[in-house]
């Protein structure tokens, strides 16, 4: 069944009902092939599937089986960029609750997901995000991000780990942003050039 979650989203059917869907299209000798014996499940039994499966578990198999299984080696120098991205998974909200969210690091090189992890209720994806960066080689990378991982300890921990980043700073962080403005402006009378420190802000 994990197969089948994993092949029908690379062939563009994603989420439970789309698994269900793909694996009835297949003719009967692919499903036995994937390890199928009975009827293929139904969208609710992938669902009740992946809501027990460890995705740190899950993730670390994958891992395997991409370097020992295939025998892929990916070097420090093949990985000089990764993607930090959050996302909500589809159909994952119950009542009362919000959809699960899970914060990914993507290999530009590979396209390979490197790790991810669920962001808690509690907290945020710069805090989840956080977590994963101190575990992780920053040494050599540059850190790429939307404005919510555009925050001090964020950027601190790349650069405290011989890391680079390269974040979006929006309108959300008015005065990051418009100092970052600023900074691309040339004065029309250098005189009037005004030199100080930048302002605080909750950004990097």
């Amino acid at each position: 069944m994990l197969a089948v979650m994993i092949c029908a989203t690379l062939c563009g059917f994603p989420g439970y009902a789309g698994a269900a869907q793909w694996v009835r299209l297949l003719p009967i000798a692919w499903w036995h092939q994937l390890g199928g014996r009975r009827k293929p499940p139904c969208e609710n039994a992938f669902r009740n599937l992946m809501m027990v499966v460890c995705p740190l578990a899950l993730e670390e198999a994958l891992w395997r089986w991409l370097t020992e299984g295939l025998g892929i080696t990916i070097g420090e120098d093949e990985l000089p960029a990764i993607v930090l991205d959050g996302k909500t998974l589809k159909g994952t909200r119950a009542r009362h609750q919000r959809s699960m969210m899970v914060v990914a690091a993507l290999d530009r090189v590979t396209g390979c997901v490197l790790s991810q992890t669920p962001v808690d209720g509690e907290t945020n994806e710069a805090k989840t995000a956080l977590a994963m960066l101190k575990d992780m080689v920053l040494e050599g990378t540059v850190i790429l991000g939307d404005a919510a991982y555009c925050q001090q300890d964020v950027c601190k921990t790349i650069t405290q780990n011989n890391g680079d980043y390269l974040l979006i700073v929006k309108d959300n962080q008015p005065n990051l942003h418009r100092a970052a403005q600023q900074s691309f402006v040339i004065p029309k009378d250098p005189q009037k050039r005004i030199d100080g420190p930048l302002p605080k802000t909750s950004g990097a």
